[in-house]
């Protein structure tokens, strides 16, 4: 399917971003950035981890500053965007670093775990951190993750702010695979679409 990661960082941050770099470059042909961003612990690796190898692993390793990896999206017109995934480190000491990461992208996943009220309040946090320190017009998906656990977090509440803060919302669960492609489709589409 396309999916690759890298234990290595990319030389320049241009070679990441290239959505822009060229006027005769096809729609299909881009590669875009794409960050996710939480609270330690909510699985953002693991979704990461799931969109690329089609698996979930039980055993936890935090995230330490980023983690690169890509992932080749078929769009329903046809075409294909190759997405650049950055997975955060979402630890408190990590924070400070984050808008490093964030720079150039195209798209953020700000994933919460549906069954963590601390991760849901975190949620504003994240925003206002890629809205005030990200780029422009940066496409936005808050997700709902671990959908398979019964939930502490009500879902119309959830959609209400998203609403309010005019980003996307899915739910979704890294152990069962359930809507994880579906993100990532929606989130290229709308890439797609605003780019």
């Amino acid at each position: 399917m396309g999916c690759g990661s890298s234990s290595q960082r990319p030389q320049t941050t241009r070679n990441i971003n290239v959505l822009a770099s060229s006027e005769g470059q096809k729609k299909e042909d881009r590669k875009v950035k794409v960050v996710l961003l939480g609270d330690s612990g909510v699985g953002k690796s693991s979704i990461a981890l799931y969109l690329c190898h089609g698996r979930f692993s039980d055993s936890h390793q935090v995230t330490i500053g980023a983690a690169f990896l890509h992932h080749t999206i078929h769009l329903k017109n046809g075409e294909t965007m190759k997405l650049h995934i950055w997975d955060t480190g979402g630890q408190e000491r990590f924070r400070a670093m984050a808008p490093l990461y964030y720079r150039d992208a195209y798209g953020a996943v700000v994933v919460y775990d549906s069954n963590n009220v601390d991760s849901f309040n975190s949620l504003k946090y994240w925003i206002n951190e890629i809205k005030s320190s990200g780029p422009r017009n940066c496409c936005i998906t808050v997700v709902a993750n671990k959908k398979d656990l019964p939930q502490k977090i009500n879902s119309e509440m959830v959609m209400k702010f998203c609403k309010e803060q005019h980003v996307s919302f899915i739910e979704c669960s890294a152990k069962t695979g359930e809507n994880i492609k579906t993100l990532f489709e929606r989130l290229a589409s709308h890439i797609y679409s605003r780019f």
